[in-house]
């Protein structure tokens, strides 16, 4: 079944992918019409200006009804035109003859200006001399192309090459719209030739037809009649696709397709950025897809229930000889760690408990055989000998009994709302009486733990441990410090010894039964090498850590943490 699963999901992904491939196919084509339209009317509206320019170039002056009748046409046949310019090549010299001509001819208001007031006296003017339609331009009359930098840049390119040259986010034009309006720029040379050196067009630029479109009613007009339903048109100036360059149209944000190409307008680039729907010819055709996967699962599905019929009850078989194995597999696993935990336990009985008996025995037989006879100090000295080793043994039967409980994973807690400071100061207080005997110092930084829960008593047997084994560790004359800090989550517990310290590798052991590492206790004193074992399964249990930071020759920090909120 779930191989038929597979073939269904693979055969709707192939026939879906095939689907959308001619729908994508479709949509590249209607881009590729589209776009071949928008570069013709673009090649049109360019070859107009070089139209204008001819018309310059069959007369030794054109006069402003001549141009105005020219160029009527061209307006009524693009409304997106926002007008037709002329732009002669004035020098210093002809500037003031030029306004004085251009005012008797009827313009009494007409001057040379910039974008920004007056023109500044300059080597060469470009003023805008003739302006169709006239209405709603009269602004841009006299206006200086070459005032503004982005303008006079655009109109040096158009002299320098020859050809005509287009912009967008151009500089400031009196009469332009908005910033994504588009101005192309052609130049005209005297006698109408286009020379060949640069330096030879610089000398006979005459002047330049100058056309602003309103790019957003010009590709409405262009294109709005053949693009279909359910595919949306960008257009951005050359640069990223961002929102600073888009010159038409809004971006859809989740596009079932998109493909972008690019138009050159004379010297520019605009990126067209076609995006579909699945309105566009009804989208991607996948109920074939749908179809043909719901007929390779319904075969599967037959498929595989015949042979879950006839597999299910060798299944069953081989799921209850799975279960008996794994069960024997479990009780002999225990068994082997029971044996093993035995026979620890036997080896600890045979030699940590049968020597500390056997001293017993020995100094009680003695004490009773001599009777009175036995020195006072003597006695205190057999009696005090018998309470240690008595103690020591007592330590041990209770570590094993801990140890036996945890393993049998029987070991229960008892939470209570406690206070961590409160019982840290009374273990500290009960093993000051030892450390005492070694004059070892302790120094405890306990700081005001909210109470929480916790099992008092086995936590108190993690620091009893902690504290002891810092004292038995730590040579006569040291110091030992106990510090207890919290957070909004935890609360942590460290025990700082000045002992031998423990080596990296040793460090590994330290947590496991039965182990007694290179250390030795500096007073004698006894170690079970279960401690830390039962210590670490305390705080595990309570879903805390302990851990150990040490360097050999400084020391040792054990530290324990237990979460406040759990």
């Amino acid at each position: 079944m779930i191989a038929g699963l597979i073939l269904a999901v693979v055969g709707w992904g192939i026939v879906r992918d095939r689907a959308e491939k001619v729908w994508f196919d479709e949509l590249e084509q209607e881009v590729l019409e589209d776009t071949l339209i928008l570069t013709g009317e673009l090649e049109v509206v360019k070859r107009e200006l070089w139209g204008i320019i001819s018309l310059y170039n069959s007369s030794e002056f054109v006069t402003r009804s001549e141009f105005g009748v020219y160029v009527q046409p061209l307006l009524k046949n693009h409304p997106f035109i926002q007008a037709f310019e002329w732009v002669p090549r004035i020098d210093y010299s002809e500037r003031e003859g030029f306004e004085n001509i251009t005012r008797a001819m009827g313009y009494a208001r007409f001057h040379i200006f910039a974008s920004s007031g007056p023109s500044e006296t300059k080597q060469e003017y470009f003023p805008v001399h003739y302006s169709e339609p006239l209405s709603g331009n009269e602004q841009a009359l006299g206006f200086d192309l070459a005032s503004d930098p982005q303008l006079l840049k655009l109109a040096n390119t158009a002299r320098d090459t020859g050809r005509a040259v287009a912009a967008s986010r151009f500089g400031s034009v009196p009469n332009a719209r908005s910033q994504s309006d588009l101005i192309i720029l052609a130049p005209f040379y005297n006698e109408g030739k286009n020379p060949e050196r640069t330096e030879e067009r610089r000398e006979h630029l005459k002047g330049f037809v100058l056309g602003i479109y309103r790019v957003g009613d010009m590709i409405e007009q262009m294109l709005s009649p053949y693009i279909p339903k359910g595919v949306n048109l960008t257009v951005y100036e050359e640069g990223e696709l961002v929102a600073e360059n888009l010159l038409y149209g809004k971006p859809l944000k989740n596009p079932a397709m998109k493909i972008v190409n690019v138009v050159t307008v004379s010297n520019r680039r605009w990126f067209l950025v076609w995006q579909a729907t699945g309105e566009f010819r009804g989208g991607s055709q996948t109920s074939t897809a749908l179809w043909t996967s719901t007929a390779i699962f319904s075969v599967a599905l037959f498929l595989a229930i015949i042979i879950e019929i006839m597999a299910s009850r060798t299944r069953v078989v081989e799921s209850e000889v799975r279960a008996r194995t794994e069960e024997l597999t479990f009780a002999n696993q225990k068994l082997v760690e029971v044996n093993e935990l035995k026979n620890k336990f036997l080896g600890i009985a045979s030699h940590d408990l049968r020597n500390p008996l056997a001293s017993i025995r020995g100094y009680s037989k003695f004490l009773l055989d001599k009777g009175a006879s036995v020195k006072e100090n003597t006695r205190q000295e057999f009696l005090t000998t018998i309470k240690n080793v008595s103690g020591n043994m007592l330590e041990l039967i209770s570590n094993l009994l801990d140890i036996s409980v945890i393993e049998s994973g029987q070991l229960q807690l008892n939470p209570e709302k406690s206070c961590m400071k409160k019982l840290a100061e009374e273990k500290i207080h009960l093993q000051q009486i030892l450390a005492d005997k070694k004059n070892i110092v302790l120094h405890a930084e306990l700081q005001a733990v909210p109470e929480f829960c916790f099992d008092a008593n086995r936590v108190g047997q993690v620091v009893d441990n902690l504290l002891s084994n810092a004292v038995k560790y730590s040579p006569p004359d040291k110091e030992v410090f106990i510090k207890l800090v919290s957070n909004e989550e935890t609360m942590t517990l460290s025990v700082k010894d000045e002992g031998p310290g423990i080596s990296p590798d040793e460090q590994g052991q330290l947590f496991q039964h039965f182990k007694k590492l290179s250390a030795r206790p500096t007073g004698g004193e006894s170690s079970s090498g279960l401690g830390l074992a039962i210590a670490q399964r305390i705080v595990e249990e309570h879903q805390g850590d302990i851990g150990v930071d040490s360097q050999l020759g400084h020391g040792a920090t054990f530290h324990f943490s237990l979460p406040l909120n759990k």
